[in-house]
């Protein structure tokens, strides 16, 4: 557990770094912005093209864990839907109950799981990570995103999904994996050097993107909604993908260290955007990234001993 804390600190506390310089006013909201911009559109993509190049395009192809992946994050996903409907009550709209169901399944991906667990499995994360962000993009975040809209979406849908700078960096990686060809090794170079940013930026300013978050009132919905993802999701992903569908366990656990990830800021994005349970999904947001930082330390103290790489 030792080597997991030491592995997990530097991670957290970058994250917590990016806390105190918003919460001490060090760092503005154009600031954070800013930011997010240059991670979510430059360093994260860079360093996902790279990966995924350098990677063997056999490995990448997993349709049993994509399979598992996705029903798993259907089921949590009708879970946190149902729990939003007997919390909130008969009052409560599919719009509640979508958003809901979203923050109950879809996780920080991007900005934490991916340089935690590639940090942690190295290129043996990659494949994993790669089927989550795609399912997660491509399904889980448009199927609530139309309910909230409606079918008229379907075309904005489409366009944001294809634009996203994750689907485009990993189709791009794909790409030059299946083709053998690879990075130039210019880009190559570039590729490593911005990707080196990647994880830092991207933890820095998740803690930055918290400090201006508050608990809320709705902590019965918000705490549902922590235990279905933090809890709940990998646990429904091993079964699935282990017992059930024979993936083999070091895979497994690497795709439960995913599931373990908190609640994914683009839920709270989603929800500011169409003003539905707002206050509820930043906290939602803030209390699963706290308490996930003991989960997610256990979680990968289990997933690296049962991969047989402590």
């Amino acid at each position: 557990m030792t080597a997991v804390l030491l592995l997990t600190f530097p991670f957290f506390a970058v994250c917590l770094l990016g806390w105190i310089a918003a919460r001490s006013g060090m760092l503005s909201d154009g600031a954070v912005r800013s930011l997010n911009v240059f991670v979510f559109n430059f360093a994260m993509p860079a360093l996902i093209i790279g990966a995924i190049s350098r990677a063997d395009f056999a490995q990448l192809l997993n349709w049993q864990m994509a399979l598992g992946w996705l029903a798993a994050g259907l089921v949590v996903f009708a879970v946190g839907a149902l729990a939003a409907r007997l919390i909130l009550g008969s009052a409560s709209t599919g719009a509640q109950w979508a958003i809901a169901g979203q923050a109950a399944a879809v996780g920080n991906i991007g900005f934490l799981a991916l340089p935690l667990t590639y940090g942690a499995f190295g290129e043996a994360a990659v494949g994993p990570i790669i089927i989550a962000l795609v399912v997660d993009l491509v399904i889980l975040i448009p199927l609530s995103i139309a309910v909230l809209e409606g079918t008229g979406s379907v075309r904005r849908m489409i366009k944001g999904v294809a634009l996203n700078p994750f689907i485009l960096s990993i189709f791009a990686g794909l790409a030059l994996a299946f083709s053998g060809v690879g990075l130039p090794a210019a880009l190559d170079s570039l590729a490593q050097f911005l990707g080196a940013a990647a994880s830092p930026a991207a933890l820095f300013a998740l803690g930055a993107s918290l400090a201006g978050r508050s608990a809320g009132d709705g902590l019965p919905l918000v705490a549902s909604l922590s235990v279905l993802k933090l809890l709940v999701h990998p646990g429904l992903v091993f079964v699935l993908l282990h017992p059930l569908l024979g993936v083999p366990i070091p895979a497994t656990a690497i795709a439960v260290s995913i599931a373990a990830m908190p609640v994914a800021g683009n839920v709270f994005v989603i929800a500011e955007r169409y003003g539905v349970l707002v206050r509820d999904m930043s906290a939602a947001v803030l209390i699963s990234t706290v308490v996930c930082v003991a989960t997610v330390s256990m979680m990968l103290a289990w997933a690296l001993g049962v991969a047989g790489l402590t």
